[in-house]
């Protein structure tokens, strides 16, 4: 059985947040000196009491409990690295890792410290808990597009041939035995005509998708008036979205005429 000690990771992501450990405590409603022992790696915290720690310094749980390599996704960096447009170079040039260390993370073949995370974290603009956190990016995605494939009467090799990639390919990504390339996934969307957020979207990978998004696109999905125009639609069929679109244009084209 493998021992977990929870403790230094604790004290270093509490200490990297700038929450002394009066006040992570405070908010615990236990004692400064249970949670110094907890960080001392004297006592170990029950699983419920992890569990409150973990949501108090935004830390996921399964990083506390489990190994640092079973949970630091080097695929996950390349992803997000991919859907910024950047290369290992680029993102070299703005963390400051040496493309060489880049391009093991995302292989696994070595996996990031905290001062890594904090400066892939910055020059990516996501948070720290990204890296951290399991997602089930590759399963979810494979039986959306498997779905979306059967739903249009698609065979593997009819849809492989369309994307130009291969049948084996497709398959492996249908089965989560691999996860596609971000334009490869596109690919596949414009076959299908379905955005590559459908395949991206599951409850708990909401945070993932967001990450991926421009500041300014965050900002006009906070609009009050854009998020009611997205309520009102969010139910439409596709041929009910084109028409309305189509109509928003001409409405753009023509209003100066009402």
């Amino acid at each position: 059985m493998v021992e977990v000690n929870p403790g230094q990771k604790i004290r270093d992501f509490r200490k990297e947040r700038g929450i002394t450990l009066t006040e992570l405590a405070r908010q615990l409603e236990i004692s400064p000196s249970y949670l110094s022992a907890v960080e001392r790696e004297i006592r170990k915290p029950s699983i419920p009491m992890l569990s409150k720690i973990s949501e108090a310094i935004n830390l996921p749980l399964n990083y506390l409990v489990g190994d640092a390599d079973d949970t630091v996704s080097g695929e996950k960096l390349r992803f997000m690295r991919e859907s910024r447009g950047l290369s290992l170079d680029d993102l070299a040039e703005i963390s400051e890792i040496p493309a060489a260390t880049l391009e093991k993370f995302e292989s696994g073949q070595a996996v990031p410290d905290l001062d890594d995370l904090k400066k892939l974290s910055e020059a990516l603009n996501v948070t720290i808990r990204y890296f951290l956190e399991k997602a089930d990016h590759t399963g979810s995605l494979g039986k959306r597009l498997r779905k979306t494939r059967q739903k249009q009467g698609l065979t593997i090799a009819a849809l492989a041939q369309r994307a130009g990639v291969s049948s084996g390919l497709l398959s492996q990504i249908e089965n989560g035995q691999t996860m596609p390339l971000l334009d490869t996934l596109e690919k596949f969307a414009r076959v299908l005509n379905t955005p590559v957020s459908y395949f991206l979207m599951k409850q708990e990978d909401v945070a993932d998708l967001l990450a991926t998004l421009s500041p300014d696109v965050l900002e006009t999905l906070g609009d009050p008036n854009v998020q009611t125009v997205l309520r009102a639609v969010r139910d439409f069929e596709a041929g009910e979205l084109k028409y309305i679109i189509n109509y928003i244009q001409f409405f753009k084209q023509n209003r100066n005429l009402l």
